[in-house]
């Protein structure tokens, strides 16, 4: 699917009232749901006393491995329930589980177990959140409406990691003040989670206002189907096995098709920078630049402008470049600037020996080249994305998606564990290099794999397959 001739599909979606409030709803969860974790980055990574690459790594791994473990089986439980109820359950639930982390941040900031535990707890209440609201998709629209109404989902999934990651989080801890009150201290990071606590309360009541009709409606055939199928452990266990099989199902359609299976994994590759360089973002401070923690904003927040303005201009250059040279273009990009980041401190300090990491013209150089970073990430991810909803037909869409995140949550815990290990033993300047060998290293592997693909490979359409009773269960889950 085009997104860029989707852009009027998406206005015209975003006026229909009850849309625009699950739109909303989503935009806000998911961008707060990443700025919490970023947060949690920075809380970690900016005491002395605790903070290291790998319990970074640790951390990361507490908001990533819920989605490994029950994204797939949280989406058959929804099935089961009201999916208006889940989202606005969800959200009341994070709010609370947020709030319990900020009492903890409060009277034990020290203990990591608490906050491993509570990030951990977030993260599988959004499992459910998730299938939940792809569910309510189909119940807000119609059926010509349905696939850009999913397109933009996505799209929207994509550019919350940036928003909350890379851009919200890192400018409102650098402008949130720190306080005190009755003897308690409240610093920005805590005050970032008390708002991210309110807004998830926001995002319930967005939720609280949509239309009952179409969810009743929809409970009420639920409920035949299920006296037509058993009771319901009997049916909540087949579903599981069933989803299951449908997800293999679903990786054979993609290793059947070569740009499809390309595009999955360069989706997968891009998400998992995101993460490298949110974990990596306090050693580049600290230890390569010898600055404050809390001056991360000033340097990381260009990475979330370059990710966010990229992926608003990368349907243009991706139409002049092509996809081949857009995404080699950008893995390319991101190596030089990987190589670039160590190599100019030490150029700095050559020039200037005494005061070189506070040098403006120096810091101006690495805003560049973060802003060149986020461009570079933009690249490989908005023509992977296009790509892959182009290629997947919709009656199988909902696999694909739901795969190609297991694909990016699995392979992402055995890198934040090596980047973390590897930052601690060999220093950050090194990790750089190796970041930058790998990125170039992939984008070659994709320029040799991507001339193994015919010039024209077949490619199924909608209308190819009808979509079963099963398939209308599973599709909408992943979103």
């Amino acid at each position: 699917m085009d997104l860029v001739s989707q852009r009027g599909g998406y206005l015209t979606l975003l006026k229909k009232p009850s849309f625009l409030r699950l739109w909303l709803a989503q935009l806000i969860s998911m961008t707060i749901f990443n700025a919490a974790n970023y947060a949690l980055i920075i809380l970690i990574g900016g005491d002395a006393d605790k903070g290291s690459a790998t319990q970074i790594g640790i951390a990361i791994i507490c908001f990533s491995l819920p989605a490994v473990l029950f994204g797939v089986p949280a989406g058959v439980v929804v099935d089961h329930m009201d999916k208006r109820q889940v989202l606005w359950g969800s959200n009341c639930l994070r709010a609370i589980a947020t709030l319990l982390f900020v009492i903890s941040l409060i009277f034990n900031r020290g203990a990591l177990l608490p906050i491993y535990l509570l990030t951990f707890i977030i993260s599988t209440i959004s499992q459910f959140f998730t299938p939940a609201e792809g569910s309510s998709i189909p119940l807000l629209v119609n059926e010509k409406e349905l696939a850009p109404a999913l397109s933009l989902f996505n799209v929207t999934f994509m550019l919350a990691q940036a928003l909350g990651y890379v851009l919200l989080a890192p400018i409102l801890i650098a402008l949130l003040p720190s306080f005190t009150i009755a003897h308690i201290s409240i610093d920005s990071v805590i005050l970032l989670y008390i708002i991210i606590g309110i807004l998830y309360l926001l995002c319930a009541l967005l939720v609280a206002t949509l239309p009952k009709g179409p969810f009743e409606q929809q409970n009420q055939q639920d409920q035949q189907k299920r006296r037509q199928t058993g009771p319901i452990d009997t049916q909540t266990l087949g579903a599981i096995s069933n989803v299951w099989q449908e997800m293999i199902q679903g990786w054979s359609f993609v290793r059947s098709n070569k740009a499809l299976y390309l595009a999955v994994i360069q989706l997968s590759f891009a998400g998992v920078l995101i993460l490298v360089i949110g974990e990596i973002a306090t050693p580049i401070v600290t230890d390569l630049l010898f600055l404050n923690a809390n001056a991360m904003a000033f340097v990381f927040a260009p990475a979330g402008i370059g990710l966010v303005g990229g992926s608003v201009l990368m349907p243009r250059i991706t139409g002049y470049l092509g996809k081949k040279r857009t995404v080699f273009s950008g893995t390319l990009l991101l190596a030089i600037v990987a190589a670039l980041l160590p190599l100019s401190t030490l150029l700095a300090h050559a020039l200037q020996p005494r005061g070189w990491n506070t040098n403006p013209l120096l810091l101006l150089v690495i805003a560049l080249l973060m802003l060149l970073a986020g461009l570079a990430l933009a690249a490989v991810n908005m023509p992977a994305l296009t790509a892959m909803q182009k290629l997947t037909p919709d009656w199988i869409k909902g696999r694909v998606l739901a795969l190609q995140l297991v694909l990016y949550n699995a392979a992402s815990i055995p890198v934040i564990l090596f980047i973390g290990a590897a930052t601690d033993i060999f220093g950050i300047d090194h990790v750089l290099y190796i970041l930058g060998g790998c990125s170039l290293a992939f984008g070659l592997w994709g320029l040799y794999y991507e001339g193994k693909i015919p010039a024209q490979p077949h490619a199924k359409t909608t209308q190819e397959q009808p979509i079963s009773e099963e398939q209308e269960i599973i599709t909408p889950q992943t979103h």
